[in-house]
């Protein structure tokens, strides 16, 4: 596991709620780091479609951090 960071900031707790039911998170933290996680994958993801379908040709060398 990367290191982690303590933060503090508001969050509707509904939303929680459900994202730690959808997600199986134990914990707050855990459905959160899940939700970002999520978020970074499907960014990875997307970019792939984009250079199958020819969309982004310098992919390679973008610098993703």
């Amino acid at each position: 596991m990367r290191a982690l960071k303590r933060k503090s900031f508001l969050v509707d707790e509904k939303a929680l709620r459900r994202a730690k039911k959808i997600l199986q998170a134990k914990t707050d933290s855990d459905a959160v780091r899940q939700a970002i996680s999520l978020v970074t994958f499907r960014r990875d993801v997307m970019l792939g479609y984009d250079r199958a379908a020819g969309k982004f040709p310098h992919f390679l060398e973008l610098k993703v951090g």
